[in-house]
């Protein structure tokens, strides 16, 4: 199939921004500089013959439960295709979706990091007096009023529940970074879901270490490291961080994506909404921090306060050690391709 240009679609586009206007509150996709679709084929997708799409069919699946208009009539025949090989959901895919690729300003590429399920050890009840509380939303919580900074709910604490409490300070700093995790006790694990914020700036990690004099370190891992052997030196930079993060128990799956359904390790990841609807299907084309190929059909499932871009995402590791370094040192060039309806 011919290169088509997004715009010279006419009232393909049209009918497609009214369509995903209607799926979003407040955003719908952007026909300027910032943000450009050109229509491919998938046989134009780098590496689409290799993936083993029966390993992206629980993240499709999850997105469908409650369907986007956009995606309603993918989602009414993909049930029929679960257990099916992976030629077979390819072959549906083919027939059903077209692919786009993002280009902004000019540029095909973005920045592309990753993320995990944070796990630290704590216990339900507290035990010592190092230990420091996981708090659940405020009383009378009520989004995007600003709460405390850190530093002031830190010192004198919040009109909050304690949901848990944690042994360590940094492993809650990074529980509060990733917005979910799995705290681990003496009599089980508590699944941690992000419930609120106190609606304050978020300040990274490594831009804090270096303003306070750190050593350079490049990854997650390494700076998790630091801050442990160094805990006065910790506790005055993570205060610097005002953003807060409260919590709520998850029972059964989890964790949950800001598009409200379980995500999925390895196949979801978080997007600028601004630019990417919830639940669209993406291929990825981008590489670990180790340098492996990463190239497969992922689905934008949630969201972030450091993911801004046209072409940004956050691919999501899943939880453990594994997860936690891989989605710690990731920071990778990469592009990817909207998979959207053809009618």
């Amino acid at each position: 199939m011919a290169k088509k240009d997004f715009r010279t679609l006419g009232p393909l586009v049209f009918a497609l921004s009214l369509i995903i206007a209607g799926c979003t509150s407040t955003h719908s996709l952007s026909q300027g500089r910032s943000f450009k679709l050109k229509q491919l084929s998938f046989n134009d997708l780098p590496g689409w013959q290799n993936d083993d799409l029966t390993m992206a069919m629980p993240s499709l699946m999850n997105s469908c439960k409650t369907p986007t208009p956009m995606f309603r009539r993918f989602c009414r025949d993909l049930p029929r295709y679960n257990g099916a090989s992976s030629s077979q959901i390819k072959a549906y895919i083919e027939q059903t979706l077209r692919p786009y690729q993002v280009i902004s300003y000019g540029s095909k590429t973005g920045t592309m990091t990753g993320y995990y399920e944070a796990e630290l050890t704590g216990t339900r009840y507290q035990v010592s007096k190092t230990q420091v509380p996981i708090y659940g939303l405020p009383d009378g919580y009520k989004k995007g009023k600003k709460y405390p900074e850190r530093e002031d709910i830190e010192e004198d604490g919040i009109d909050a529940p304690i949901i848990a409490w944690a042994n360590d300070p940094v492993e809650l700093f990074i529980l509060h970074v990733q917005g979910s995790g799995r705290l681990i006790t003496p009599t089980g694990e508590i699944k941690l879901g992000f419930a609120g914020s106190n609606s304050r700036e978020f300040k990274g990690l490594g831009t804090l270490l270096k303003k306070n004099g750190a050593p350079t370190l490049y990854s997650m891992p390494a700076m998790k490291k630091w801050l442990q052997e160094n805990p006065q030196k910790a506790k005055k930079i993570m205060a610097q961080n005002p953003r807060y993060i409260f919590f709520k128990e998850n029972k059964g799956d989890s964790p949950y994506g800001a598009g409200g359904v379980v995500l999925t390790p390895m196949r979801s990841v978080a997007v600028d909404k601004n630019f990417i609807p919830m639940h669209t299907p993406m291929w990825l084309d981008t590489k670990d921090p180790d340098g492996i190929q990463l190239q497969r059909l992922v689905v934008a499932q949630d969201i972030g306060s450091a993911i801004q871009g046209a072409i940004r995402a956050d691919f999501f590791w899943g939880h453990g050690e594994l997860a936690f370094s891989k989605a710690g040192r990731m920071k990778s060039v990469g592009s990817y391709y909207l998979l959207l309806p053809k009618e």
